[in-house]
């Protein structure tokens, strides 16, 4: 049961990131006839430390933001995450038992509600797309615009740029869908850059936290947001590849990893020169239909000192009973 409990800190997610934006009024007696509302004043951005953004990008689709098991995918698993700020979860075990847990797993299948996953057309168009750009993109310029969107942007833009961090509730007015496709188009890549390093209406701006380099970084990392990237990252890339190239080996022998990646394709150029969007699409669907999950392992993408972090993070959480 332990094992199980504490493998599922893979998919966890949670935070208390702090609110960029703070309100202010006025004292009292000091009002304007015609302003009784409480106006914004942007905060400093800062960084998230290492802790907060491995722990929010590997696990927050299951446990969700403040840990507490209730992640957007955990309303899918038939099985619930369980509530990280229990206490106890970390006090049975030593931090080396449960980083071993972390970076190579435990045998644990989890189970999809097939009934609460629908599998549209649109989802299907949307990765058959993102897959397709895969060969294309500049991935050493996108890691490093992603790591600083992790450590500066996610609080209020969310994991996938959709405007559901958990800052921002704390806006009057919903933020803008990063990923909308609609949005991308209009939008040029002067106008993002102008944006991101002066900010715009209450998003401060981050000139004075970033250098040239990572301004250009995270404009590229914006880029690669799009509805099929989500779905990629969050069904496809632990056997897949962030970039489309399978792991180069299996962590765990045992569970039957290194048959299943043996036979794992490459999304190179050589792939989408020998497969039709037909035949794409038609493994998309079978793919996405499946209702079981194996969990996923780290060890290819933390080292111990990563996962040390992440357990860090957790014990600076409060915790509850």
């Amino acid at each position: 049961m332990w094992q199980a409990v504490l493998a599922l800190v893979l998919m966890a997610g949670c935070t208390h990131a702090p609110v960029p934006v703070r309100p202010r009024t006025e004292p009292p007696g000091q009002e304007h006839a015609d302003q009784k509302v409480a106006t914004v004043v942007p905060a400093a951005p800062r960084r998230f430390t290492k802790g907060e953004v491995l722990y929010l990008r590997q696990c927050a689709d299951c446990h969700g933001w403040t840990g507490r098991g209730d992640g957007p995918l955990a309303a899918v698993l038939e099985k619930k995450p369980p509530n990280l700020r229990q206490a106890e979860i970390f006090t049975s075990h030593s931090e080396t038992e449960v980083i071993a847990w972390i970076l190579h797993g435990k045998e644990l299948a989890v189970s999809v509600d097939p009934t609460a996953l629908p599998h549209t057309e649109a989802e299907v168009t949307a990765l058959s797309a993102h897959l397709k750009r895969l060969p294309t993109l500049p991935w050493q310029e996108v890691n490093a615009g992603g790591k600083v969107y992790d450590s500066l942007c996610v609080a209020c833009h969310g994991v996938y740029g959709r405007g559901d961090g958990r800052a921002a509730a704390t806006f009057s007015a919903p933020l803008q869908d990063l990923s909308n496709p609609s949005y991308q188009n209009q939008v040029g890549d002067a106008e993002l850059l102008r944006i991101v390093s002066e900010g715009k209406n209450t998003m401060p701006g981050a000139a004075d936290v970033l250098s040239p380099q990572e301004l250009q970084a995270v404009i590229t990392f914006l880029r690669v947001l799009s509805p099929g990237y989500e779905l990629y990252s969050r069904f496809c890339v632990v056997c897949h590849g962030q970039d489309g190239h399978p792991p180069l080996s299996a962590p765990q022998d045992r569970f039957g990893f290194n048959l299943i990646f043996q036979d794992m394709p490459t999304f190179g150029h050589e792939y989408f020169r020998t497969h039709t969007d037909a035949h794409l699409r038609t493994s998309i669907q079978h793919m996405r239909k499946k209702s079981r999950a194996a969990m996923p392992h780290f060890a290819g993408e933390l080292n111990a000192d990563e996962a040390s972090q992440i357990l860090s993070y957790l014990h600076s959480l409060s915790p509850e009973p």
